[in-house]
């Protein structure tokens, strides 16, 4: 099973680019992220969570999903995207983001899971702001579009699978709750950087360049809810 979460990645000591960059945004100080809410009923699997899993819960269904694949929505970014979308055979309107640099591809297509797969991983430094509708399950996005640096992002994403995907899924993103039935799961992390290492003599030649590499470290403190009780409440190493 391909590990897709990247909280578990920390965990494992397992900082990829993708890791790295998903904490990229985070100056000096305390963070409290959006709750990940997990419904389970009958064996399916509702997940709600915020801005930040989207494109590693996009990757989660590319290592998953078998069969076709319908993508509904946006991807945005600051790069031409149109041959990447062309190679795949993905007609799409282009426009100006608002207020911001870069441009909004909005699209529908039906992909097979491989070209998901590859799309995804092709794109996943962008903003993948599409749906995707797979046999017995969905993902949604709750705007398409990017959400103001900051603002809150309560349930930007909610996604439905099927008990075949059930345990995959806990593996995944539930790898730290022993409870195997349960109707609700919540988990609340909160982001405490209290270093971050930047290199000087890069700042002085490229500013922008010097804070993407930057080293970030401090802790999660990690709470784990299970149908209205907290079963766990713990801190984790963050150095990324």
């Amino acid at each position: 099973m391909t590990n897709t979460n990247f909280i578990q990645k920390i965990v494992n000591n397992e900082i990829t680019e993708d890791v790295h960059n998903a904490f990229v945004r985070y100056s000096l100080g305390e963070f409290v992220k959006e709750p990940f809410v997990v419904k389970q009923k009958k064996g399916e699997l509702k997940v709600s969570t915020g801005f930040e899993y989207l494109n590693f819960l996009h990757r989660f269904l590319t290592e998953n999903v078998k069969g076709e694949v319908e993508l509904d929505g946006v991807i945005e970014s600051v790069r031409d995207l149109s041959g990447v979308l062309g190679k795949y055979k993905i007609e799409f309107e282009d426009k100006s983001r608002f207020g911001k640099s870069g441009k909004k591809y909005t699209f529908t297509t039906k992909l097979s899971a491989d070209s998901y797969r590859k799309l995804v991983e092709e794109l996943f430094g962008e903003y993948l702001l599409f749906n995707v509708a797979f046999n017995r399950g969905k993902l949604k996005v709750k705007k398409q579009s990017t959400p103001k640096l900051g603002s809150p992002t309560d349930n930007f994403v909610n996604l439905i699978i099927s008990s075949e995907l059930s345990s995959v899924f806990k593996a995944d993103y539930l790898f730290d709750v022993e409870v195997k039935e349960f109707n609700e799961i919540i988990i609340n992390n909160t982001y405490l950087v209290n270093k971050i290492d930047i290199d000087e003599k890069l700042l002085e030649k490229d500013a922008a360049l010097a804070r993407k590499l930057a080293k970030r470290e401090g802790e999660i403190v990690r709470k784990i809810t299970v149908d209205g009780k907290v079963i766990k409440d713990y801190k984790i190493k963050l150095k990324v």
